[in-house]
């Protein structure tokens, strides 16, 4: 399971969605149906159905509860369904053999949070980015002695061993000399827990870890916690679609473009992320806002 993906609870057994779902389109349906070229009809007669892979354990955007499937993506996909003219399979599964699973054409799409990145992008194609995955800080709320990253230098900050927080720390490092700031001592965790608990108590100054996970968490615990600025260039979370496959990016652009103009993918974001990203870009951009070409 790669590191960079990880920013919840590691997943756990995979779980088969069995029945098939017919995607005809349900009266009163939110959106219009996207289009649907003549080549992506041909890939789906082919196989005779299109095959989505989604992940078992990643919530808030993929996971179950009581053998049910719930989540940002999940919930995506149900108004997918209801306006595909075609059959949409689904297979829950643990995320390690997801995104290799769909480079194999053994799925169609994986409909779950991934991370745009360089060494993806390499046998993968990705849609629109659903949501942000920008690391950021943590601080305790009453703490109003840290008010941007320049604050940082010297604190001590807490990371997850061998996570993305922690592959972070160089950059933050780069950043802080730039205003002749230096890194203070960082205390590894080997769960994100810990590390709240430690920041509650004052044995840390800040927590490194993404938007979406931190907007939660602050959104549970309103007065005693609050976010902090980016540590890291912007980075994206986008489905994935086998590399050179055009024909369903696109048509998956279109719905998620409708998402967007009707404001149902703002309300998924902010019933299931607790934040809402009003910016997202019309296109996947590797981090930093880097174009893909």
């Amino acid at each position: 399971m790669g590191i960079h993906r990880r920013f919840f609870l590691q997943a756990g057994l995979g779980v088969i969605l069995a029945p098939v779902i017919h995607g005809c389109r349900s009266q009163g349906a939110s959106q219009a149906n996207a289009a649907v070229s003549q080549e992506l009809l041909t890939q789906v007669k082919k196989r005779g159905h299109l095959l989505i892979a989604t992940e078992d354990y990643y919530p808030p955007f993929e996971f179950l509860v009581n053998d049910r499937p719930a989540g940002l993506d999940h919930d995506l996909l149900e108004r997918l369904r209801k306006s595909a003219p075609f059959e949409i399979r689904q297979e829950i599964r643990p995320w390690t053999g997801l995104l290799p699973g769909v480079g194999d054409g053994e799925y169609d799409a994986a409909i779950t949070a991934a991370n745009i990145t360089e060494e993806r992008a390499k046998f993968l194609d990705f849609t629109m980015p659903i949501a942000e995955t920008t690391l950021v800080y943590l601080k305790r709320k009453d703490d109003r002695s840290i008010q941007g990253i320049a604050d940082l230098s010297g604190r001590r900050i807490g990371v997850q061993r061998g996570g993305a927080s922690f592959d972070a720390v160089p950059t933050l490092a780069a950043t802080l000399q730039t205003t002749s700031g230096t890194l203070g001592p960082i205390k590894e965790y080997g769960s994100f827990p810990e590390a709240y608990r430690d920041l509650n108590s004052q044995q840390v100054d800040v927590v490194l870890n993404n938007i979406v996970s931190l907007s939660i968490l602050v959104n549970e615990k309103p007065g005693i916690f609050e976010l902090g600025e980016p540590v890291v260039p912007r980075s994206y979370a986008a489905w994935a679609v086998k590399k050179g496959n055009q024909a369903l990016v696109s048509y998956l652009n279109q719905f998620l473009s409708q998402m967007r103009e009707s404001g149902e993918l703002k309300q998924l974001q902010q019933r299931w992320l607790k934040v809402a990203f009003d910016q997202l870009p019309q296109e996947p951009l590797l981090p930093g806002d880097r174009s893909m070409s």
